[in-house]
């Protein structure tokens, strides 16, 4: 049932499978050496391929002229304080264009369960259900590490639920791209125009393949909220946390779908 979440027996959860240990050394593994890099500074974006429009251009502010258009998400828009981020950042975007207040540094991301009155089952958005059961302490420094190695789509589902969002985790093996359009059209519903400024209470973040959608340099996967819904163009405007490497861009509706439906390194579909 949707929402509805298996807790596994003592037996299952403290016998971890042999390749479920090995992803749990080499997550902390990578998120040790992605926690020695920094963000970037003085450097040149890189360049936008042919497929997708910038927003900063003057097509792409004319798109937005005429587009469904949620302005408090774009006045919210941050930028990620660190190269492995960008899962992080979207989420607090949509969480500060929601509350409408500035909230904790990234690095604070996952401060929201410790101040939980429970913990939901957060070790288990990674496949690791047996971890779920170690005292907070030991998840909450768990998780301050592995945030430098990306987050899971179902940690960020955890994390906006924790706050009171009503929050749906989607997985593209389970929809096809009409169920994307719909979704997108609920978002940006008729009045919520460039000019009348009328915001949506309902935000999509997507995680997709950037080489999907011809962005070669950093070309593996990213995380960015939605901001916009061009109908006739059939085009969405992705949100760019990392407006160090790329600006926030127009991409067809469908090439955004051929780069969700797409499988991540472990085999399981984004």
């Amino acid at each position: 049932l949707k929402g509805c979440i298996h807790i596994a027996s003592s037996r299952e959860r403290m016998s971890p499978s042999y390749p479920a240990v090995v992803r749990f050394l080499r997550s902390l593994r990578d998120a040790t050496r992605h926690r020695r890099l920094s963000a970037p500074v003085g450097c040149e974006r890189f360049p936008v391929p042919a497929e997708l429009e910038p927003f900063e251009s003057e097509k792409g502010r004319r798109i937005a002229q005429e587009s469904r258009l949620n302005q408090q998400l774009l006045n919210s828009l941050l930028r990620q304080e660190h190269p492995a981020f960008c899962a992080v950042a979207s989420a607090m975007t949509v969480a500060k264009a929601a509350h409408g207040v500035e909230l904790p540094d990234q690095r604070h991301f996952v401060d929201v369960f410790k101040q939980a009155p429970s913990w939901p089952a957060v070790m288990a958005t990674y496949g690791w259900d047996s971890l779920d059961a170690l005292p907070g302490s030991v998840k909450y420094w768990l998780l301050r590490h592995l945030q430098y190695d990306g987050a899971p789509m179902e940690l960020l589902g955890e994390w906006f639920r924790t706050q009171g969002f009503e929050a749906e985790v989607v997985s593209s093996a389970d929809v096809d791209e009409e169920t994307l359009r719909a979704d997108v059209a609920a978002a940006f519903p008729p009045g919520s125009t460039a000019t009348e400024g009328r915001a949506s209470e309902h935000f999509l973040l997507v995680n997709y393949s950037r080489s999907a959608v011809g962005q070669r340099m950093f070309s593996g996967g990213h995380y960015a909220p939605i901001g916009a819904f061009h109908e006739a163009e059939d085009k969405v405007l992705l949100l760019e946390v990392n407006s160090w490497r790329y600006p926030s861009v127009w991409v067809e509706l469908p090439l955004l779908w051929s780069a969700i439906h797409t499988r991540v390194g472990n085999g399981n579909w984004r």
